[in-house]
């Protein structure tokens, strides 16, 4: 939900859950566990398109951490899905030629039809990946992500605002910013296929590991 700050929805009936550095944080343990030097991104090169694949901020990091980007364009905010898939799929075909990591964004054309494809992409050149949308992504052989862990600890923070606000609290006086503990979905399976040997530190961290790439239904 769009909010008018952190700490106010701008309505004093309306409490929002608001997590502005959720992408930062999957960036940097991606940079953390891989070290790429040149990462990949696909996305609709629109306002929405460029504000979902959160551009400006890996722009922005990628002077941080010391990593270049590499961009593709694709078409997402269309009504024809398989044109918006074959444009993800041709991107993908490109950056790996081009990259040594792809961070997989949130649009149109990644879908669970086009997701093997992207997948099957990923591996052959030996790139890892990691999932800007979750976990769901990695049981279908994204190589990781930050995981949703059954939304166990956004259910907490949810639960922890109700019981705030039957003990009189008012929505507007709560804090709005929860941040996902930092635990990760890792895919053992494609981390055998690219030659990734997961660190402890990431495999200790991790509240979801597959051992398998599970094809969409």
């Amino acid at each position: 939900m769009t909010t008018s700050s952190l700490e106010d929805s701008g309505y004093k009936h309306i409490h929002a859950t608001a997590d502005p550095n959720r992408y930062e944080r999957q960036l940097r343990v991606f940079h953390d566990i891989t070290g790429f030097t040149k990462l990949g991104v696909a996305f609709e090169n629109t306002s929405d398109g460029r504000s979902y694949a959160a551009i400006d901020m890996i722009n922005s990091l990628s002077k941080t951490l010391g990593f270049s980007v590499q961009a593709c364009h694709t078409k997402s905010d269309i009504s024809d899905t398989r044109l918006a898939e074959y444009s993800v799929i041709k991107c993908f075909q490109t950056l790996a030629e081009q990259v040594d990591a792809i961070y997989v964004t949130e649009q149109g054309g990644v879908t669970e039809t086009s997701l093997p494809i992207l997948i099957r992409i990923a591996n052959e050149h030996k790139i890892p990946t990691f999932s800007q949308s979750g976990a769901e992504e990695v049981k279908f052989g994204v190589l990781a992500s930050l995981s949703q862990a059954n939304f166990k600890y956004f259910g907490q923070f949810h639960a922890e605002t109700m019981a705030k606000l039957f003990n009189g609290a008012q929505p507007y006086q709560l804090s709005q910013l929860f941040e996902e503990p930092p635990r990760m979905a890792v895919n053992l399976k494609t981390a055998e296929i690219i030659g990734f040997n997961p660190p402890l530190l990431l495999l200790g961290a991790s509240d979801e590991i597959y051992r398998e790439i599970v094809r969409p239904k």
